[in-house]
């Protein structure tokens, strides 16, 4: 079920939820400054009843990642200084910029698989760099860069601290890579041709799903098997495919637009596909998250979308 966003100033473009407990949704109005340039919502597991969190004005900024962890959550995105960290305490409600800064020119995407410990990738002008925390954000340590031809990343899925997937695009296509060692190091995938950009990924212990934008325009799903070590196409019946969260070690959520709005399917492998139904969601459906195996949270971009399994 889909209400309203709480304020309608407001572009949403992330969401992101902690185990079991909170899920956030976050945008930004980077034509506005003061009260209206940035809002942060907050709901119990994702359910109806979404209220504010006090959030410091964000002028001329983009968000565009978000993870928590058990006690927190950390946004990352943009301003016209470069990079841009925000922490959030849903407990208490309130976030905060965070004092560390991340040299380049954005955060395109974070992943927290444990307490405080975090992945983060960095834009640069010529590649992405790969930075870890251990210390919820408020420090950073430079591990490496995404390999050259995933030169511009999209999204980040770490299952573990140890094991994570990166997804974008590059000089020849889409592309995607995986490691096993908490990001020292990276290996590309084998994937179908045709892709122009991986755009969202999410993993379980062995089972990632993604979606891809391909050179025409269409969107199609993906998914692997394997950790990310390759990939395949998805069917669904969703028309664009434009997120996925994985629920549970089997089981993926994806979400998108059809043709009465927004769609949502709950996805179990290898091709078991149940459509949710879907109400008050007109628009597309652009990011999604899970705080349980039953309880889900999706935005589009003026509205926060209540998800049940």
């Amino acid at each position: 079920m889909g209400r309203a966003a709480l304020d309608p100033l407001i572009t949403l473009s992330v969401v992101a939820c902690e185990p079991l407990l909170w899920c956030i949704a976050a945008g930004t109005n980077p034509t506005s400054s003061g009260v209206n340039s940035a809002s942060v919502e907050i709901s119990a597991g994702g359910r109806a009843g979404w209220a504010r969190v006090v959030a410091p004005e964000l002028d001329d900024a983009t968000l565009t990642a978000a993870s928590c962890w058990a006690s927190g959550c950390l946004l990352g995105g943009s301003d016209p200084t470069g990079t841009l960290l925000e922490i959030v305490n849903p407990k208490r409600r309130v976030a905060a910029i965070k004092s560390a800064t991340l040299p380049g020119l954005g955060v395109a995407a974070l992943s927290c698989p444990a307490a405080g410990r975090c992945l983060a990738l960095v834009t640069t002008s010529v590649d992405t760099a790969v930075f870890k925390s251990t210390t919820s954000g408020s420090a950073w340590q430079q591990l490496t860069t995404l390999p050259a031809a995933l030169s511009t990343a999209t999204s980040l899925s770490c299952a573990t601290p140890l094991a994570c997937v990166a997804v974008g695009t590059g000089p020849t296509g889409a592309e995607a890579a995986r490691t096993s060692d908490g990001g020292q190091s990276w290996s590309l995938a084998s994937r179908p041709r045709g892709l122009q950009v991986f755009s969202a990924v999410s993993c379980g212990p062995s089972w990632c799903m993604a979606t891809a934008r391909l050179h025409d325009g269409r969107t199609e799903l993906m998914q692997s098997r394997n950790r990310g070590a390759s990939w395949a196409h998805f069917a669904t019946s969703i028309d664009r495919p434009g997120a996925v969260a994985c629920v549970t070690a089997t089981t993926c959520v994806a979400v998108g637009s059809g043709p009465r709005g927004g769609a949502i399917t709950s996805d179990v492998r290898p091709h078991h596909e149940r459509v949710l139904t879907v109400e008050y969601v007109p628009d597309p459906l652009i990011a999604v998250a899970c705080a349980s195996a039953t309880r889900c949270a999706g935005i589009t971009q003026a509205s926060t979308v209540s998800i049940e399994l």
